[in-house]
């Protein structure tokens, strides 16, 4: 079962598909005698390959059955003379529709549907997918750095990489400091309601919140890495002190001196409990950022920078316009036909090999230009970003945060009637309520009859 605390305590966090816990202390073998239970328990997934992850197994597989389900009832629907690419709203429908009923609950569904809680999701990937990039170089680069000297246009090349994860990170700061102060749409949900604090509903809500994140970010960037994700979002949003994935030494994952200057910047500061700042608030307190930068996403900038016109297009633009633009943000821009219900790519099985259908370009920030050619004005501009959100996006995530409350009230119960499926006989009117509890009766009365 799912344990989750907030002070630091061990806690093992698993996905939904599994309601108990005796079901994983199976011996193997039985396991194996059904094969759906098998595939879901060993975190098979649809195409074959197992989906591990540093010795952990993420419990995010649904049968063909479900995919049917989602795919019918819960996606979001696009006309058809458009085109149909994967946009934030997706990854969050799947990411609702893989979790356990039970921990979730309509007021938080109703927070996870805000704009500002969308900005701060996709500062979340933008920043992941930098930051699994630098890993992935940093683990490949420790076995010739061993056996070699140390130049010093190394140290130029880390300090540049430093201030690209810092600039991402303080989008980050950011958003979150506008959810805590209740800037915006969020202010009708904030902590606190005619000066009284809502702490209990509050820290529920701070709860779901950096599981959902950890959930959405995994299943965006083609669900790899999720126990650095997972470590990663906890030390940015609670601090290592108060970080359960640390108490649990459930990720232990070796990095040198070098590596953790990059990785955590130079803000980064420790100090006694009682006195803690988040790292993604220290981002924004202590770190001197370019206005302009901070400024993406609601303002007009009208310097010509590449740097500020990159980071612009992947933080704000729409997802129908990254895939023109040549920015790889995981699967946001992609088109539906090349991945799945569940948003995995397709695979395109051939007799010499088997390769992903879904090309994913890079993700290459252009580096700072010199100070000397930067052109600053001593205000903000009062004019809108040019990147807003469409008219479509807006009823999509009114429609869908019905749906998903629709789908909490009702215990996840798919809404439809046995009536609908198996069709009416003639002349009898369809009723537009059913009697779930009638239905379950008539089946078993039906086949007590069958019996006798």
């Amino acid at each position: 079962m799912e344990k989750i605390c907030v002070f630091g305590f061990k806690c093992k966090i698993f996905f939904q598909c599994v309601d108990d816990d005796a079901i994983l202390k199976m011996r193997k073998d039985i396991i194996q005698k059904t094969s759906r239970l098998s595939r879901t328990l060993t975190g098979t997934s649809l195409s074959g390959s197992k989906n591990l992850d540093n010795g952990r197994i993420v419990f995010d597989t649904v049968d063909s059955d479900a995919q049917l389900t989602f795919l019918k009832y819960y996606q979001r629907k696009v006309k058809s003379s458009r085109t149909a690419v994967v946009t934030l709203q997706d990854v969050k429908d799947v990411a609702i529709f893989t979790t356990k009923i039970g921990r979730l609950f309509p007021e938080f569904i109703t927070f996870f549907h805000t704009i500002s809680i969308d900005r701060f999701l996709r500062s979340m990937i933008v920043y992941f997918q930098y930051y699994l990039l630098v890993w992935n170089k940093m683990q490949l680069r420790k076995k010739e750095a061993a056996r070699k000297l140390r130049q010093p246009i190394v140290t130029q090349l880390e300090n540049e990489v430093r201030d690209n994860l810092a600039d991402l990170r303080s989008m980050i700061a950011r958003n979150y400091a506008g959810i805590l102060m209740g800037i915006g749409d969020i202010k009708k949900l904030h902590h606190m309601n005619n000066n009284v604090s809502l702490s209990n509903k509050d820290r529920r809500i701070f709860e779901t919140l950096i599981f959902m994140t950890t959930k959405v970010v995994w299943i965006a960037l083609f669900r790899k890495n999720y126990s650095l994700i997972d470590k990663e979002i906890n030390r940015l949003m609670r601090t290592i002190k108060y970080s359960p994935v640390e108490h649990a030494g459930n990720c232990t994952l070796e990095s040198t001196l070098e590596e953790e200057k990059i990785l955590l910047g130079t803000t980064f500061k420790t100090k006694k409990k009682h006195l803690l700042r988040s790292p993604a608030i220290q981002e924004i307190i202590f770190n001197d950022h370019d206005y302009r930068f901070l400024s993406i996403g609601i303002n007009n900038i009208p310097a010509e920078d590449k740097r500020i016109r990159y980071l612009e297009l992947a933080l704000a633009a729409p997802e129908e316009i990254l895939e023109g633009s040549s920015i790889a943000i995981g699967v946001l821009g992609v088109r539906r036909r090349y991945l799945d219900a569940m948003l995995n790519p397709k695979e395109l099985f051939t007799t010499d090999e088997t390769s992903s259908l879904v090309k994913v370009g890079d993700f290459s920030i252009p580096p700072k230009p010199p100070f000397r050619y930067l052109l600053v004005c001593d205000t903000l501009s009062r004019q809108s970003c040019q990147f807003q959100e469409t008219e479509e996006t807006k009823k999509a995530r009114i429609t869908q945060c019905k749906m998903w409350r629709t789908y909490l009230e009702m215990e996840g119960i798919t809404p439809k009637s046995e009536v609908e499926f198996h069709g009416t006989p003639p002349g009898i009117p369809k009723e537009p309520k059913v009697d779930l509890q009638a239905v379950v009766f008539y089946h078993s009365w039906k086949q007590a009859i069958s019996r006798c």
